[in-house]
């Protein structure tokens, strides 16, 4: 890769990353973690259902999200204009929304109350608290969710896999 950065950094779940800064991905910060500012987006071992956001920042931090639409068709979270443009956003399109996945009591929830905004154009990102009591931040999966081809159930598969090394 040459002429081009490279971010590395001994993950304590991953081992060794090594991200080219066009891929790194800029935070604020998120609720609870001030401190971790880079992130890198990972494939999860068990396809494209779930990924990683992975800390450049703090070896030991790493989270699994999901794209939301997958589970909830109908999830619409309220983005203002506000909100896109302190990402570097022109529209819509230049945005991802991902959500965070938790497991509780062995079974997967997901963070609708505040998804994470990615700009991909600004390679900016942001997790976004939404005022809407209409959604959860431990939202369980649908009870019927499609399997995929010569599997069982999805979810539970892909949320106790290991990580991609």
């Amino acid at each position: 890769m040459s002429g081009r950065e490279i971010v590395t950094i001994e993950h304590r779940r991953f081992g060794k990353l090594e991200i080219p800064e066009p891929d790194v991905l800029r935070f604020e910060g998120l609720p609870g973690f001030p401190e971790a500012r880079r992130f890198a987006l990972l494939a999860h071992d068990r396809g494209e259902v779930l990924a990683w956001l992975v800390s450049l920042d703090d070896a030991g931090l790493a989270f699994v999200v999901t794209d939301p639409w997958q589970f909830f068709p109908d999830y619409a979270p309220a983005l203002g204009e506000s909100a896109l443009q302190r990402l570097g956003a022109r529209s819509r399109d230049d945005v991802e929304v991902l959500v965070m996945v938790s497991v509780r009591d062995g079974q997967p929830t997901l963070n609708l109350l505040a998804p994470l905004v990615l700009c991909a154009p600004s390679r900016r990102g942001a997790q976004w608290i939404l005022d809407d009591d209409r959604l959860s931040p431990r939202q369980p999966l649908p009870a019927h969710l499609p399997a995929a081809p010569g599997e069982g159930d999805p979810a539970a598969d892909q949320i106790e896999s290991k990580p991609q090394r």
